[in-house]
């Protein structure tokens, strides 16, 4: 069967079925004709997100895709750095309880300021400054060993998971 491909569609029209397309208003204007080995190739680059140009020559130039963005790979990372987050605040939440049945406002406090830092942890200051996954491993650790500093006992040890997260996530 022969196809012709347009580059405004990125897609592939059946030759045979042109004129059911035009009845239905939907035939490329730039069609062009393309081989079968012009059609694997195309629709390579199609399923790669890759850019597609037609040479003066007749040939095709294709472009590898553009590199992902920095939010699109610390994407995962930091719905992991949420999960640790929430294991945290699970634990810091009953030693809070515990502490507030004893009487011990200065536990409690320190564990509602650690919450609302922890709330932040995605988007504070030193990690949303970071420009790759490194700098952004480091930059949590240390915003972790920053909050669980703020606290004393029983409460630090809700942090024990973040020791050596950068290097597991």
């Amino acid at each position: 069967m022969d196809k012709v491909f347009s580059i405004t569609t990125r897609a592939f029209y059946a030759v045979d079925m042109r004129a059911d397309y035009e009845a239905a208003g939907t035939w490329p204007a730039d069609a062009i004709d393309v081989s079968s080995n012009d059609e694997d190739k195309l629709r390579a680059a199609i399923s790669a997100g890759g850019g597609i140009k037609r040479l003066a020559s007749g040939g095709w130039k294709i472009t590898a895709p553009p590199a992902p963005s920095f939010a699109t790979l610390a994407a995962p990372y930091l719905a992991s750095v949420r999960q640790v987050r929430d294991a945290i605040l699970n634990r810091l939440a009953g030693i809070g309880f515990a502490a507030m049945a004893d009487g011990d406002a200065g536990t409690v406090q320190a564990i509602a300021a650690a919450r609302t830092w922890l709330l932040d942890i995605t988007i504070c200051p030193t990690v949303a400054a970071a420009q790759d996954i490194e700098a952004l491993q480091t930059a949590v650790s240390a915003e972790y060993a920053r909050i669980a500093a703020t606290l004393s006992g029983e409460a630090r040890r809700a942090f024990d998971d973040t020791a050596g997260m950068a290097s597991t996530l």
